[in-house]
């Protein structure tokens, strides 16, 4: 009985936890939803800017004078979806499960064995 008063108080301070977890996994949807519109409103606005702007916003990767490689805008963007993508789909490594081999590869039924079958004919052999 105490066990099961037990197991139940346990169950019972869990569910918040479950729950917690379920409301951040939708609110980490939405996120991502969010930042996929964010990434067509950069791409539209990366069309209307002037070519020859003297001072130009970075909506893409570039490099700059020095040569050093910058990302942009949408590489930012992405790479916080994929940092929110691998929270919402951890990697478990699970035991795999492999097949039995049931390969007969050898028909050793049909093959005549020189060797002893009990002690009997081991001693006799001596």
């Amino acid at each position: 009985m105490k066990m099961i008063l037990i197991t139940t108080i346990l169950m019972l301070l869990s569910l918040p936890a479950i729950a917690n977890e379920a409301r951040e996994k939708i609110y980490l949807i939405q996120i991502i939803n969010q930042l996929e519109a964010i990434k067509s409103l950069a791409i539209s606005a990366n069309q209307e800017q002037e070519k020859e702007a003297r001072i130009k916003f970075h909506y893409t990767s570039y490099h700059d004078s020095n040569g050093l490689f910058h990302n942009g805008l949408l590489e930012d963007i992405n790479e916080i979806e994929r940092g929110i993508q691998k929270k919402l789909n951890p990697m478990i490594n699970e035991p795999r499960h492999f097949q039995e081999i049931k390969g007969d590869y050898l028909d050793l039924k049909n093959i005549k064995s020189n060797w002893p079958k009990n002690t009997r004919e081991i001693n006799d052999a001596k």
